[in-house]
């Protein structure tokens, strides 16, 4: 980002002040509780060129370990080890890449129905550079290029189906699965390399399903945490609700159609966005996806295409006529079918009460006894063992 900036006066705070007011995220509070009163407008980004290719609506489908940044809950959905590379060209030289990891745990989550899934994610973004040009006393120009601005975010995520059972809707029998998750994160933001923030913050998630009618409601709650303080300058980071539903149907051979739909409310500006998306799943190799945002700055068409070979996929999204500009971004997974993630049980120590009661004589009887050859096996009878988890 190259932007020019004629200030008189002393130049360090000065800089600052200019950058803080149009560094890309834009992260001044110029108005409180309005557009631009949050800092870190990056965690508004969609991390999926997935998700981005059906308008960001992905609150109610979390299904991948994108869930991570949209619906924590739905890392209790990943059932072997997962792995993804985003990388997002931005506007002019800025650029946002992100990288994530997420697995089933080999044991039984807390409400023991199934194993809970974790994962990690780390977000890097750069703003681009920001030049500063001072006109000094005996009218000579000093110039000076810097970072505008630098962000990291670092995720930790849980999630797991917590609530599984049959309910009896006006003679339907629905068959409700319900799962819950959450997100520690740590974030550090960077302004002209001699400002730097960092906060803690959480994101929760609650997603629910009826897999015979291919239904999904979700819901989550983002960036729930404390602000980023820049010198003397304090800023809260981009908190947004999310509140979406799903529909998801087979339609011919290996072949089905996904549409999702999502109302997002960022709390800390006043602000809302409506998404809605479908997917077409074809011949297990191509998704064809379609979306669209409005009620935002930088609402438009988007598109997306997904290629999925074996255990790879390469998965590309893009704006299509947005009022601000037209970002693109392409990630590639990988699935390591190959590991299987076992459940971890308790070994169970069987004992023979009569055999620790018993004399040592007997003991020796019992010995010699166990000498002679065995007779016959007898046909096996179902058995009272079971495993203890």
């Amino acid at each position: 980002m190259n932007i020019s900036r004629y200030i008189k006066g002393k130049g360090a705070r000065a800089a600052f002040l200019a950058a803080f007011a149009v560094a890309a995220p834009a992260c001044a509070p110029l108005f409180a509780g309005g557009p631009g009163s949050a800092g870190m407008q990056v965690l508004k980004t969609d991390m999926s060129p997935r998700a981005a290719g059906m308008g960001g609506a992905f609150v109610a489908v979390a299904d991948d370990i994108y869930s991570m940044d949209y619906n924590p809950a739905g890392l209790g959905q990943l059932y072997i080890p997962e792995a993804s590379a985003m990388y997002q060209s931005g506007f002019d030289d800025s650029k946002l890449q992100h990288f994530s990891f997420g697995m089933p745990l080999p044991f039984l989550g807390l409400a023991r129905l199934q194993k809970p899934g974790a994962g990690i994610s780390i977000l890097l973004s750069d703003a681009g550079r920001f030049n500063y040009q001072h006109i000094n006393p005996d009218g000579t120009l000093f110039t000076r290029s810097y970072d505008a601005q630098k962000d990291m975010v670092i995720s930790f995520g849980y999630g797991e189906k917590v609530y599984s059972n049959e309910v009896n809707l006006e003679g339907y029998k629905a068959q409700i699965e319900q799962y819950l998750g959450m997100n520690a994160k740590y974030v550090k933001s960077t302004l002209l390399k001699d400002y730097p923030a960092s906060s803690a913050a959480f994101d929760a998630g609650w997603l629910m399903m009826e897999p015979r009618l291919g239904i999904s409601l979700g819901a989550s709650i983002a960036n729930y945490g404390g602000g980023l303080k820049y010198d003397t300058e304090i800023t809260k980071l981009p908190s947004i609700l999310r509140l979406g539903a799903s529909w998801q149907r087979p339609t011919v051979m290996d072949q089905s159609l996904l549409i999702t739909g999502e109302a997002d409310f960022y709390t800390t500006e006043a602000l809302k966005s409506l998404r809605a998306g479908l997917e077409y799943h074809f011949q297990n190799i191509f998704n064809l996806r379609a979306g669209y945002r409005g009620g935002e700055d930088n609402k438009g068409f988007t598109m997306g295409l997904g290629v999925h070979y074996d255990d790879m996929s390469l998965d590309f999204a893009m704006g299509i006529g947005n009022e601000v500009y037209n970002a693109s971004q392409v990630a590639f997974s990988y699935k390591f079918s190959g590991i299987t993630i076992k459940e971890y049980r308790k070994k169970t120590a069987f004992k023979d009460p009569e055999f620790q009661q018993a004399t040592p004589a007997k003991a020796k009887q019992q010995s010699s006894q166990s000498r002679k050859p065995a007779a016959p096996p007898e046909k096996k009878k179902d058995s009272d063992f079971f495993w203890i988890y």
